[in-house]
């Protein structure tokens, strides 16, 4: 039996709405992908959803109304993976590419009739994303991810004297980078520790022998 066009008008609608509602989240934090690319990828799954099940229905034989729609979670595997940045130190993208599967995922459930699913899934993925965040920026003031470049002397076992200030501290440190050539050596460290014991690590750098200077990247 086919489904009058107005039950998919309205299940495009929510699915825009849906987006909309994520995305929103999203663009106050200033993510590559917004409300405009959410709602897209949202409203997209749903009308692939949507074809895959009049396709099905209208074919002679028996049809797979699963068989388009299967292609968007393999496609929206690329879209996020163009999301995902690894700059020089950091990966950066990965909730952004989670929240884009996400959403295509509500986009089929709501091409396929599962509408009130759908809306809950969309309450419980905003209210992740807000709550988490909030969570996260709490923690973040009382441990974080610093990352120092260190300017040394050219010689030998100044690198053993830095390693000793981390472990004096009981600061968990890795050498991400060490520059050996030229007159000077350059190292720098990424790690995680409080505000005080971050500020006690540059203090003790900056007083340790051998040391030339200390910045903050």
């Amino acid at each position: 039996m086919t489904e009058p066009i107005s039950s998919y008008f309205v299940r495009l609608v929510i699915a825009l709405l849906v987006g909309g509602a994520i995305g929103l989240e999203r663009e106050f934090k200033g993510k590559p992908a917004g409300m405009r690319t959410n709602m897209l990828i949202c409203i997209g799954s749903c009308l692939i959803m949507i074809i895959s099940i009049e396709i099905a229905r209208s074919a002679p034989r028996v049809g797979d109304p699963g068989r388009i729609a299967a292609q968007v979670v393999t496609g929206i595997g690329f879209l996020g993976a163009g999301t995902i940045m690894r700059s020089r130190f950091h990966v950066v993208g990965l909730t952004t590419a989670a929240t884009i599967w996400s959403l295509s995922a509500l986009g089929l459930a709501i091409g396929a009739g599962y509408i009130l699913l759908s809306v809950f899934v969309a309450f419980l993925i905003t209210g992740t994303l807000i709550a988490i965040g909030y969570i996260e920026a709490k923690l973040a003031t009382k441990r974080s991810h610093h990352l120092l470049q260190v300017t040394l002397e050219r010689r030998e076992g100044v690198l053993g004297e830095i390693a000793a200030v981390f472990k004096d501290l009981r600061v968990d440190r890795e050498a991400v980078e060490v520059n050996r050539s030229g007159d000077e050596w350059k190292a720098t460290f990424e790690y995680a520790a409080s505000h005080e014991r971050h500020h006690a690590v540059v203090d003790r750098l900056q007083a340790t022998g051998g040391v030339r200077g200390v910045a903050e990247l």
